[in-house]
C-alpha cells in the first residue's frame, strides 16, 4: 500500500461531515459568554497539515501527483500535544474567569475520538463535569462538532439554568480555543415561516 493510501486510510474512518454554529444574544448579567481563550503552538503545525494546494506550496501536476492535497495526521503527535495543552489551558481559562473546577457542570468537547476524550476528562481536575460526546453517533466533524454536540445536549435537557459549560476545541495549527458560558436557556425561537424581512425572526 502506498504512503499516500495508507494515510488516507488512517484518516478518512475518523470523520464525519458536519457543520455547527451557535446564534448569540443579549443576555441579562450573570448569564453568557464569561470568559475565552484562543492559543496556536506553530512549532507542532506539522501533526496535522495538507501538505499542497495554498500559498505556500501551490497546485502543480507534481503535488497532484504526490498527493501532496490529501489530508495527513500524525495521530499520536496530536494525542501528545492535546494532553500536554489542553488541560493546562483550562486551569488557566478557569483561574482567570475566578471559577472553581468543581463549579463547571458540562464539558462539550471537539470530538476528536472517544478514547482520547475519556482519557481527556480523566486528566482534567473537573470532578462535577459532565462529558458529553456525539462522536459515536457523528464521527469527528472537527470544530462544527463543539456546536453540533452543544445542540444534541441542549435539545435532550441536560443543561439547566446557571449550569457552567465549558467549549474546548483543539486542532491543526496547532491551535485550541475554549469558552466558558452560564446557560442561560433560550426565551424564544426562530419563526419558521417564509420571507425576507427580520420581522419574521424571533427573539433566540
Amino acid at each position: 500500500m502506498s504512503t499516500r493510501a495508507s494515510s488516507i486510510r488512517r484518516t478518512a474512518i475518523l470523520f464525519g461531515d458536519g457543520a455547527g454554529a451557535a446564534v448569540l444574544g443579549p443576555a441579562p448579567a450573570g448569564p453568557g459568554l464569561l470568559a475565552t481563550r484562543m492559543l496556536s503552538f506553530g512549532a507542532a503545525r506539522d501533526h496535522i497539515r495538507v501538505p499542497a494546494g495554498g500559498s505556500r506550496l501551490p497546485a502543480s501536476r507534481r503535488t497532484v501527483a504526490d498527493g501532496a492535497h490529501y489530508f495527513a495526521m500524525n495521530g499520536r503527535a496530536v494525542r501528545d500535544f492535546v494532553a500536554e495543552h489542553l488541560p493546562a489551558a483550562v486551569d488557566e481559562l478557569l483561574r482567570d474567569a475566578g471559577v472553581a473546577p468543581e463549579e463547571v457542570a458540562h464539558v462539550v468537547p471537539h470530538q476528536a475520538n472517544g478514547v482520547l476524550l475519556a482519557d481527556l476528562h480523566a486528566r482534567w481536575n473537573l470532578r462535577r463535569a459532565r462529558l458529553h460526546t456525539t462522536v459515536g453517533e457523528f464521527g469527528n466533524c472537527g470544530a462544527a462538532s463543539v456546536g453540533l454536540t452543544l445542540d444534541v445536549a441542549a435539545r435532550a435537557g441536560a443543561f439547566q439554568r446557571d449550569d457552567l459549560v465549558l467549549l474546548a476545541g483543539f486542532g491543526g495549527g496547532m491551535a485550541v480555543g475554549l469558552a466558558l458560558l452560564r446557560w442561560q436557556p433560550s426565551t424564544g425561537r426562530l419563526s419558521r415561516e417564509p420571507g425576507p424581512t427580520h420581522e419574521n425572526w424571533g427573539a433566540v
